[in-house]
């Protein structure tokens, strides 16, 4: 991976935007944004198909409105990604045996091979994000992401 911004930015009294979450946010995705973006070209996919190939790669058979929960989108949104990555073989949708109203969504084999190749370029990111971050500051990062997440709620 090659590092979306190679220059340093100004020091600045940044005062509360220092610990400000959108703020801070918006700046680490526009420094990770370049890099992003170069994924989802070198494996051709669109705009968040990337996370949602990836959460029915960790959880197959999820139906589709669980996935449009999970990512915050709108049902009609998913569904577009759905019947595009299904159009491309990445992923199967079969009704549920018990709920006819339900989707089931499991990776294609083609699917699996592409979320793997996404998961290896990602931890590149990840890791040269965390380059100089000992393991167990990493691990509160995103237990405390996790918090954050949950008290923000839907």
């Amino acid at each position: 991976m090659t590092k979306s911004n190679p220059t340093k930015p100004p020091r600045l009294d940044l005062r509360a935007l220092a610990e400000d979450l959108p703020f801070n946010l918006r700046n680490v995705m526009a420094a990770m944004r370049q890099d992003l973006d170069g994924i989802r070209n070198e494996v051709d996919v669109k705009a968040g198909e990337i996370g949602i190939l990836s959460v029915i790669w960790f959880n197959p058979g999820l139906s589709q409105n669980d996935l449009a929960t999970c990512l915050a989108m709108k049902k009609s949104h998913v569904t577009q990604r759905i019947n595009h990555l299904e159009a491309r073989g990445l992923l199967s949708r079969r009704r549920d045996e018990k709920d006819r109203r339900v989707n089931s969504l499991s990776l294609t084999a083609e699917g699996h091979h592409l979320v793997a190749r996404v998961r290896r370029l990602t931890d590149a990111l990840n890791a040269q994000a965390f380059d100089g971050v000992d393991q167990a500051d990493r691990a509160t990062f995103f237990r405390v992401l996790a918090t954050v997440h949950e008290n923000l709620g839907d």
